[in-house]
């Protein structure tokens, strides 16, 4: 439990370094350089920040942010700019080739850089950004993540100094040790800036102290110090009047030493080029919040931002903090109901946390309810049991509340590449909400509504792109040929900062979305070409499928011509047959796909049989192992037959595929020769008397065991239902399997049983009781009883389990129980 706390730290306990830094820090103020050192997305900072530029009147304020960001500061200064709103840097280091990296510098309203950019533009300040741009961030770095903040804190996180203040405080971590220290300060005290500016800096520069200069060095600290001490330096020289300094106060002590010992040094005149690239893009509370894995400034955006709400509102009150913890419980509440959780909480509940939040409040020495507060009220009055067990649901519902998913703006002039903007407005034309980060469903009427299918179109063009966008949730997928039989089609989506970053990202691959897709699918069909395994005509169906989903009809006639050299140069059937199939997916959905006018599809849908029938004789070299896919492309050639003359109203020949089927069968591999036997039956082109002959020589007296049971295999892979509807074949099964010595049984049982595995569990039952009669046992000897358990039970069954174990353990009879089980 933290202890009441002290707004400043004692100046006795201060090292010397520090100590000196901090008159160093009072004399340059006193010389009009004056520092705020901030914590990022800190409502107490912000604020004190606003009063100290309302006092100081500053000729200039210098932000710490990436210094090519100065291009961007029209838009953020538009009275359109609505925050959460972010800058979006991406950098391509070395050659074309290499991975594109990218970082976000978020603002919100309690942003102290936001505040500082405003107040001091009302003002008339001069504004700039000082940091090193992100492409010399990227080079001064021993490593860098792809996609990362500028604003990382992972400094104070693991500090030492604040470790031990946080265990002496009785605070589980930073964030509750300065919540407990800065956020919770009454608004009187939040506008006694010296005081708090000079704390952070203290609690920001005990933390420096625990890093060697080798290890700043390597992750780029030192690098970009040395540029904000130059742009310092150089507005030091040539501005006249107050200067404010926002740095994260991580960077304010080196800043600090440096501005005293040099004073007298000219300043640096030549500043590093940088050839990144930098957006102003909409941002998210969800993605602003450190819950959600953003590693930088204060966590639970939602809940800071009605802090920082009510210290704009001088009306507010001193009962401020307590009616928003009573609000974001009663907004918790209403979401465990809104989600049918079966653990709902009531009116009574949330009273009870109120008056919980309050009275840890009270007893912390804090002027109303805190965040940490709120929480162990939450997790005092709303978790029954351990928060491990069984309440995801319910955190999501506290996590949803807390982060928030407002959605920020950037004016109509923002330097937005058009990819971003087409994809917005095309989904604004679409009718998709995009106010905020919340996923949304979609569910269209794809064949009754032109409007719908157009919409579809568009969200399988966004998600072809991996936009981020969309995700398909369930109806007719014509690339893969699954749930073809659904008239509804199903989709998720959300607009967030991650979205534009990836369209972003996808801008130097063309200027539309029309485009960007466009050059995907060359790049496609150019690694199809060239990927070495020859010819894929079920690849290349899928690319001209994939056209006609996202809106690129001017392709196909190309596709189509693409897709009849891959068919007649493809040297496997399987290939040649799953394209046969993904052809009739085609024909099914041409209208939704806009191949209504395409002649080519009836054409190639023609060519599939003569182009298999001149592949059959190869399987009659089939490798074993190869044996199951080869089944596989026979029996959905049969399929393809049978659906193109029901579906497409295709001319085939029936019967050349039955005489090819016959010449592949007198030399075909074993497994192969029990699945064409088995077809020969089933479509009534053989007789029992034929099949029973077959079997007699693959199980009779001298058969080979290997060889019988992947005609077996093959067999029950085609058409498994006739083991029990031909006596014969359980008779010959039965004959050659008690021929078998033991060793010979255990070697084929792993084989039977996968063969086995086609038939049903009531048709095994079935098998098991005519094998056992041909055995002289009676089918009540056999424990072929089929259970039907659903998770319900299992779950009955496994707290039953542990019931009884507890019963046993209470009794002290759970030794007893043990031996009796290994007797």
């Amino acid at each position: 439990m933290p202890q009441a706390h002290t707004p400043q730290v004692p100046d006795a306990r201060l090292p010397a370094r520090l100590h000196s830094a901090e008159q160093s820090r009072l004399a340059l103020a006193e010389a009009g350089v004056h520092f705020a050192p901030v914590r990022h997305h800190s409502p107490a900072c912000a604020f004190a920040l606003r009063a100290l530029i309302e006092e100081i009147r500053p000729a200039a304020v210098l932000i710490e942010g990436p210094a090519d960001f100065d291009r961007l500061l029209p838009d953020l200064l538009d009275p359109h700019s609505r925050p959460p709103l972010a800058i979006l840097s991406q950098h391509r280091a070395g050659s074309a080739d290499a991975t594109l990296r990218s970082a976000f510098f978020p603002f919100c309203d309690y942003s102290p850089e936001w505040q500082a950019l405003r107040e001091g533009h009302r003002l008339g300040a001069k504004l700039a950004f000082i940091d090193l741009p992100w492409a010399g961030q990227q080079d001064a770095e021993d490593d860098a993540d792809n996609s990362r903040s500028l604003m990382a804190e992972r400094y104070l996180a693991h500090s030492d100094y604040i470790a031990a203040l946080a265990r002496q405080a009785h605070c589980r971590d930073h964030d509750e040790l300065w919540e407990h220290l800065f956020e919770l300060r009454p608004r009187q005290a939040l506008l006694d800036w010296r005081r708090l500016f000079g704390d952070t800096f203290a609690w920001c520069s005990m933390a420096r102290l625990n890093y060697e200069d080798d290890v700043l060095a390597g992750e780029g600290s030192l690098a970009r110090e040395a540029h904000m001490l130059a742009c310092i330096q150089n507005w030091r020289a040539r501005n006249e009047g107050p200067l404010l300094i926002v740095t994260g106060g991580f960077h304010s002590l080196p800043l600090v030493e440096a501005l005293a010992s040099a004073a007298s040094k000219p300043p640096a005149s030549e500043m590093p080029h940088s050839d990144s690239q930098a957006w102003l893009i909409r941002y998210s509370f969800d993605r602003l919040d450190a819950l959600n894995g953003y590693a930088s400034g204060m966590p639970s955006p939602a809940y800071y931002q009605r802090v920082w709400d009510a210290l704009l509102d001088e009306q507010a009150g001193d009962d401020s903090r307590q009616r928003i913890a009573t609000q974001f419980l009663s907004a918790i509440a209403s979401e465990t109901r809104a989600r049918q959780l079966a653990d709902s909480l009531s009116f009574a509940s949330v009273s009870s946390a109120a008056q919980q939040a309050a009275g840890l409040a009270s007893l912390r020495g804090h002027p109303g309810p805190g965040r940490y507060d709120m929480l162990d009220a939450i997790h005092s009055c709303f978790v029954k049991g351990s928060l491990d067990d069984g309440q995801a649901a319910f955190l999501a519902a506290v996590r949803s509340q807390l982060s928030g998913n407002r959605l920020g703006d950037v004016p109509p002039s923002a330097q937005v590449p058009p990819l971003v903007a087409q994809a917005r407005r095309l989904a604004m034309a679409h009718r998709l909400d995009l106010s905020d980060s919340l996923p949304r469903r979609a569910r269209l009427d794809l064949y009754r509504k032109p409007r719908h299918r157009a919409r579809g179109r568009f969200l399988q063009l966004m998600a072809y792109l991996d936009s981020g966008f969309v995700r398909h949730r369930g109806g007719p997928d014509f690339v893969n040929g699954t749930g073809l039989d659904l008239l509804f089609e199903e989709w998720e989506y959300a607009w967030s900062p991650l979205v534009e970053a990836r369209l972003i990202e996808c801008s130097e691959l063309g200027s539309s979305l029309h485009e960007v897709a466009l050059r995907k699918l060359l790049d496609e069909e150019q690694a199809l070409q060239g990927s070495g395994q020859g010819r894929s005509a079920s690849r290349a169906v899928q690319l001209l499928a994939r056209a006609g989903l996202v809106g690129l009809g001017e392709q196909l006639p190309r596709l189509f011509e693409r897709l009849a050299e891959h068919l007649d140069e493809d040297p496997e059937l399987s290939s040649v047959v799953t394209c046969g199939q993904r052809l009739l997916h085609l024909w099914r959905g041409r209208e939704l796909l806009g191949l209504e006018q395409h002649t080519q599809l009836p054409a190639l849908l023609q060519r599939i049989l003569p182009a298999a029938l001149f592949l059959l004789p190869g399987l009659e070299t089939c490798a074993p192992e190869r044996e199951s896919s080869a089944i596989k492309a026979l029996l959905g050639l049969r399929e393809f037959v049978r659906l193109g003359a029901s579906q497409a109203g295709l001319e085939v020949q029936q019967e050349a595929l039955h005489e090819a089927l016959e010449r592949l069968a007198a030399r075909a591999p074993a497994g192969i020769a029990g699945a064409l036997d088995a077809l020969r039956f089933v479509d009534d082109r053989g007789s029992e008397e034929q099949l029973a002959n077959a079997l007699a020589l693959r199980f009779g007296p001298g058969a080979d065991s290997e060889s019988a049971v992947r005609y077996l295999d093959g067999l029950l892979t085609a058409a498994p239902e006739l083991i029990l509807r031909i006596d014969t074949l359980a008779q010959q099964l039965n004959h050659l399997v008690a021929q078998w010595d033991e060793d010979t049984f255990v070697r084929h049982l792993p084989d039977l049983r996968l063969a086995f595995t086609r038939l049903k569990p009531r048709e095994t039952g079935r098998l098991a009781d005519s094998l056992a009669a041909l055995n002289g046992m009676a089918a009540a000897g056999l424990d072929n009883t089929h259970h039907e358990l659903d998770g319900n039970d299992l779950l009955a069954g496994a707290a039953l389990q542990l019931a009884l174990g507890r019963s046993l353990a209470r009794d002290g009879l759970l030794g007893w129980a043990k031996e009796g089980l290994d007797d």
